[in-house]
């Protein structure tokens, strides 16, 4: 009964046996393969990881060195939570970096190299977009077509004439290149091969059902162990009673 069980649970978990095995002698040799030299950033892989993608980064024309990603602002190589999503403007003056969604402005200030949300406005209108005009004043559109300035006070002040020309600030989708770049500053350059191995190792890349069936096989791989040596030792034991008796 012993040995037929025995036979039965080793063909069972045979392939996952292999898999353990050899996905540890990987491991065992992270130099040899490169596992810590070798990123994954491929946008199938970082979404599985629930990092962010390449699809989240958008950059404006008009301003080089800032691009949001998902709810942060990368400014040069400096991050910053926003705390609001579904950003749709970026604008820059001398003073201020402003970040905007539909309902929520942001207003950010440079303080000794260190960027800082210094004021969280609620608009009283809805924005539509940033507007840059030809004394590069920042200025906000909203979806009525009505102009608004904001002042030293931070008040948002209607504009009855606004001076011409002007310039529509928009964001687009950064190029792959552009994106990388700021995808780095949030989360390095991706999944570290290690990672990835170890978690197909373990079966936490598969999911709990995957790393359940993974653990039982490990239990049945020492059970294996085990009635294999006792069995070894029965017939040996067997064989000397032979021996003897046969004597």
């Amino acid at each position: 009964m012993l040995k037929k069980f025995h036979k039965v649970l080793g063909l069972s978990i045979g392939l996952i046996i292999i898999h353990l095995a050899i996905t540890g002698i990987i491991l065992m040799y992270p130099n040899t393969f490169k596992l810590y030299d070798t990123f994954l950033s491929n946008n199938y892989m970082l979404s599985l990881y629930n990092m962010n993608t390449r699809s989240e980064v958008f950059v404006s024309n008009d301003f080089a060195d800032i691009g949001i990603v998902s709810n942060n602002i990368v400014i040069s190589d400096y991050v910053l939570d926003m705390d609001i999503s579904n950003v749709l403007g970026l604008a820059k003056n001398n003073k201020y970096i402003f970040a905007a969604n539909s309902y929520t402005l942001l207003v950010i200030e440079n303080d000794d190299y260190e960027y800082k949300i210094i004021k969280k406005l609620t608009f009283p209108f809805t924005l539509k977009n940033f507007v840059i005009d030809n004394n590069k004043d920042i200025k906000f559109l909203n979806n009525e077509g009505k102009y608004y300035s904001l002042d030293e006070s931070f008040n948002f002040i209607v504009i009855n004439k606004l001076a011409r020309p002007i310039k529509i600030l928009t964001l687009y989708s950064a190029q792959d290149e552009e994106a990388d770049l700021y995808l780095n500053y949030i989360q390095g350059p991706g999944i570290q091969l290690l990672r990835f191995i170890t978690d197909i190792h373990n079966g936490r890349f598969f999911g709990k059902i995957v790393m359940i069936i993974f653990s039982l096989s490990s239990l049945g791989a020492v059970f294996l162990a085990v009635t294999g040596t006792v069995m070894g030792l029965n017939m040996t034991f067997k064989r000397r009673i032979y021996k003897k008796k046969k004597k």
